[in-house]
C-alpha cells in the first residue's frame, strides 16, 4: 500500500480531494432536496443520477492514470465529464431554486424553512465548485511520478 501512495502524483492527490467534495455535495444535494416537501427539486433523479455520474467519473480518471499513465484519453475525458455533470447539476440547482431565493431575498424574509433549504442549497453548489476547480487544478498535473 504504502508503494502505491509512493507511486502518486500530484494530481492524484488533487482528484481524490474532489471526489471527496463531489461526495460532500452530493450528501448536501440530498439534505436540501429532502429537508422540506415544499422545497424539493423538481428534477431530483436526474441531479442525483448526474452527481453519481460525475464522481465515478472521477475515479475512473485516478483509476486510469494508474493503469495507463499520465494524460491517458480516458482520464481526460472522464474528468471532462465530470466537470460537465457537475457544472449542469449545478445549473439546476440553482435554476430550482430562483424562486425561493427571490421570495427569501424580498418578500419572505421570515421564512426559516427556506432559509435552512437555502443553506443547504448553498453548501452543495460551493461544494460542487470546489471539486471542479479541484479536478481542473488536477488536470494539469501529474498523476504518476
Amino acid at each position: 500500500m504504502t508503494a502505491f501512495i509512493k507511486k502518486q502524483g500530484p494530481a492524484f492527490y488533487f482528484n481524490i480531494l474532489s471526489a471527496a467534495a463531489g461526495i460532500v455535495a452530493f450528501v448536501a444535494m440530498v439534505v436540501s432536496s429532502t429537508m422540506n416537501e415544499a422545497y424539493a427539486l423538481n428534477s431530483f433523479p436526474l441531479f442525483v443520477l448526474g452527481a453519481i455520474a460525475g464522481i465515478l467519473l472521477i475515479l475512473i480518471a485516478v483509476y486510469a492514470a494508474n493503469r495507463w499513465g499520465n494524460y491517458d484519453y480516458v482520464g481526460t475525458l472522464s474528468g471532462v465529464a465530470a466537470v460537465a455533470l457537475f457544472s449542469a447539476v449545478i445549473g439546476g440547482i440553482i435554476l430550482n431554486r430562483v424562486l425561493l431565493i427571490s421570495g427569501l431575498f424580498s418578500w419572505n424574509s421570515g421564512n426559516t424553512p427556506g432559509w435552512n433549504v437555502f443553506y443547504a442549497s448553498v453548501v452543495s453548489i460551493a461544494c460542487f465548485v470546489i471539486s471542479i476547480v479541484l479536478l481542473i487544478i488536477g488536470s494539469f498535473l501529474k498523476s504518476v511520478k
